[in-house]
């Protein structure tokens, strides 16, 4: 008991010592700047780390971290005292050797980021003469690499470096130089095939990502300078044990451009670089120093091989006062052991356990929110990673099988919309508990976000037995989930990869999982698929074609045709609907249903939607003013155009009245779909088009989910009748049944109707009978080219059905 409470006093004496400096730090703090390299991202995330947890405040430090920006020179900032801090690259051996008084104070990463990212086309080295490379011309680790490989400068085609990794993608060049992994996410996202050549590979190995400051800021403030270091250290220690907090504090508080995603993507490639678990963090190794500066001098990037002693810093030596501490501490603990109550003591024992074991749960609660979804309680994305890492590595040793199931929940995204997302948890944690009852031992069921999950599979190769597994899944999660007293029913997709079968590393098991699921929803949903080598052929070619169809942007390639919409009393065409077309030069005509759906995800589809809508309106105007001058137009609009840029269509606003048309002239055709989700934008955009005298035309009409419900709220002027109706009409069947009902609604509500896919008299008979107003198909039209309708409009004759 002695023992203990002698503990506890000195435990108390030293918080209380703690508290009153801690204090007097607290009565003023010295406010510095670091300046970065570059813009917020997990590079510096033990900088982030020392502010937020106070470690820069602890030693009397107010930091302000500030991100480059565009063109800035980061030694020159600090050398000029604009900022007192700032994190280099081996740039700093240039700054110096140009006179710059800059001063190393600590190496984080041991191993440089910068790298060359290749075209897959090119094989190998011999490949690389007379290939177009961006290099910056002061990245000494990659010139030396090219002289190391026998390339010189004259024997490539040097391009100005514009720092857009889409000039690879556009193939604008072959090859560029790059200093951080988040130009490789970005071409993993874009299922862009790409090489990666490093220095490293050569044995040229920079350091990266130097803390440094400038020689007046140590005469002036050296323990400021000491301080600074301390904390900084302290900082990347956490931020290295704790990836996931600090990744969310960045995403939180800072002005990142990247998404979560992106940053656990650098998290991941940046660790390696640091080498934490040989190298203490922040060591600076002057012969590395002094071989870079060789290697600098030899390609003739500065004038002196060798570097200054004053270069590189050293700590001032500290007096020792441990003594001085060792005869406070006794006496201050002899004091207040006499002058305390044993009642206090037992009290104060109490409390400091009580503290010591909140510290213990604190730290499980930080590893428990650092490798677990807080909702599901199931592994997350940084331990699912660590431990397929691990599995992977296993497997490869042991020659066993390793199967990975990348699952997708179908149709989340409208449970969300329409129940909110605390039911969509709701269903989550459903979700979660059927598959973890019905999964074997040998599985590790992880949550990567949203409705993503996968599932680890471990020596199974049998292929029967794995899609026992994958059926077992499919068939739990097809059960109805409840929502309060509401049935809701939901499937999922499932792509299946195997290790070795199908590659040996932990990305490719992820990203042929991932192809395999995306091929399965585009099936049907509700299914398994496995990876196949046609299937990433596929995924190859759909990259090809996207960046075709990004040349065919710039180059104007797409056209327009025409398909007439007849009045059904009198023949006569009142209107004509504007369809793109794309003929592609070696892969001939590519349809809109294949190359929209990829513009869309590609971020393409505005450009495509303001061509198809200017040259519409552009045509309508040359035959309104010569030949039809009653002539309308309808015109199809992607989902996409409504929320990701309307403020295109204010300059189809302006273009309209430039061409003073009347209102009524030009309709807009939306999907079921869109008045679903997004009622708020998309209501404001319908009362847009409605002020501006634009109709709107609800599109295949009948195949969306709620569209009794919509008709009444939204502002719609015509729709349309899904030709999957029309195309089996005949008398006294339930598509006639069918079409009478909708068409009958609509005049009730005031819409009039359009009935599309017309192929036959008889079908054309019967919606004229059952009061259908107008009417486009192939047996009234097929789509004609802008020519070929100036011809109908003149003789206003159809031309003789194709049966």
């Amino acid at each position: 008991m002695k023992t203990s409470v002698k503990f506890h006093l000195c435990k108390i004496f030293l918080l209380v010592i703690g508290c009153y400096h801690s204090s007097l730090f607290a009565e003023k703090l010295e406010t510095v700047r670091l300046q970065l390299k570059a813009p917020h991202s997990f590079q510096f995330a033990g900088y982030y780390a020392a502010k937020k947890l106070g470690y820069y405040r602890q030693q009397g430090l107010e930091v302000e971290i500030l991100p480059a920006k565009f063109g800035q020179n980061i030694i020159e900032e600090v050398a000029s005292g604009r900022a007192q801090y700032g994190v280099g690259d081996e740039d700093l051996l240039i700054a110096r050797d140009r006179g710059f008084p800059v001063v190393l104070m600590a190496s984080i990463f041991q191993h440089t980021a910068a790298a060359l990212l290749v075209n897959d086309h090119i094989l190998s080295l011999r490949d690389w003469h007379d290939k177009r490379f961006m290099i910056s011309p002061d990245t000494a680790a990659l010139l030396a690499f090219l002289k190391e490989n026998g390339i010189e400068l004259k024997q490539i085609k040097l391009v100005e470096h514009t720092f857009d990794i889409q000039d690879l993608i556009d193939g604008n060049v072959d090859a560029i130089g790059v200093d951080s992994p988040l130009d490789a996410y970005f071409l993993e996202t874009m299922h862009f095939p790409y090489k990666i050549f490093t220095p490293r590979s050569l044995g040229i190995d920079f350091l990266g990502d130097n803390l440094f400051t400038s020689q007046k800021e140590i005469d002036n403030h050296a323990n400021r300078v000491t301080a600074f270091r301390e904390a900084s250290i302290k900082g990347w220690q956490y931020a290295l044990e704790n990836q996931a907090i600090v990744i969310d504090w960045i995403f939180n508080d800072y002005d990142s451009f990247l998404s979560k995603k992106a940053l656990e993507f650098e998290a991941n490639a940046l660790y390696p670089l640091l080498e934490p678990n040989l190298i203490p963090l922040g060591y600076i190794n002057q012969e590395r120093w002094e071989n870079m500066a060789t290697t600098y001098f030899d390609v003739g990037l500065i004038q002196q091989p060798s570097l200054a002693e004053d270069f590189f810093y050293s700590p001032p030596s500290q007096p020792d006062y441990s003594i001085v501490y060792i005869v406070l501490t006794v006496t201050s603990c002899i004091i207040i052991a006499l002058s305390m109550l044993a009642i206090f003591v037992m009290r104060t024992n109490r409390r400091l356990d009580a503290a010591l074991e909140e510290s213990r749960h604190a730290e499980q609660r930080i590893w428990q929110q650092a490798n677990f979804d807080s909702l599901t309680k199931l592994p997350n994305r940084h331990f699912f990673r660590t431990s397929l890492d691990k599995k992977v590595t296993t497997a490869l040793e042991k020659n066993e099988a390793l199967t990975l199931f990348y699952l997708d929940l179908d149709r989340f995204k409208e449970v969300n919309d329409i129940h909110g997302h605390d039911e969509g948890d709701k269903i989550l944690i459903q979700a979660t508990s059927r598959m973890e009852n019905r999964l074997p031992h040998l599985c590790t069921v992880s949550r990567l976000g949203g409705d993503e999950f996968t599932i680890i599979i471990e020596n199974i190769k049998d292929r029967a037995g794995v899609e026992a597994i994958a059926q077992r899944l499919l068939s739990c999660l097809r059960q109805p989930f409840r929502i309060g007293s509401e049935r809701i029913f939901l499937s999922a997709s499932i792509g299946i990869s195997q290790l070795p079968e199908h590659c040996t590393d932990a990305d490719s098991l992820i990203k042929y999982a991932d192809e395999a699921m995306y091929a399965a929803k585009h099936l049907g949903r509700n299914q398994f698929h496995w990876f196949t080598k046609e299937l990433h052929d596929n995924v190859l070619n759909r990259i090809e074609l996207i960046s075709d169809l990004r040349t065919a942007i710039k180059n104007h390639d797409f056209s327009l045709v025409y398909q007439p919409i007849i009045d059904l009393q009198s023949h006569r065409i009142i209107k004509v609907e504007a369809l793109i077309r794309w003929q592609h030069a070696k892969k001939g005509f590519i349809s809109p249903a294949v190359f929209i759906p990829m513009a869309e995800e590609a971020g393409l589809i505005n450009e495509i939607g303001d061509f198809v809508f200017r040259s519409a309106i552009s045509q309508l105007a040359d035959w309104r003013n010569s030949i039809a001058p009653n002539l309308m137009i309808s015109i199809n609009t992607s989902p996409a155009q409504y929320l990701n840029e309307p403020s295109i269509m204010v300059e189809w606003f302006d273009l309209l009245h430039e061409l003073t048309f009347p209102e009524n002239v030009v309709t807009l055709e939306i999907t079921e779909s869109m008045l679903m989700h997004n009622k708020d934008a998309i209501t404001t955009q319908l009362l847009a088009f409605r002020d501006q005298g634009i109709q709107v035309a609800l599109d295949d009409f009948g195949t969306g989910y709620s569209s009794l419900a919509y008709l009444n709220r939204f502002d719609i002027d015509f729709i349309k009748i899904d030709q999957s109706f029309v195309k089996s009409l005949a008398l006294n069947n339930s598509e006639q049944t069918l079409c009478e009902a909708i068409i009958d609604m609509a005049k009730k509500l005031g819409l009039k109707v359009i009935a599309e896919g017309i192929e036959t008299n008889d079908q054309m008979n019967i919606l004229k009978t059952a009061g259908c107003q107008f009417g486009q198909g192939y047996y009234l039209s097929y789509p004609l080219t802008a020519n070929a309708i100036t011809d109908l409009l003149i003789q206003q004759k159809l031309p003789s059905p194709k049966l």
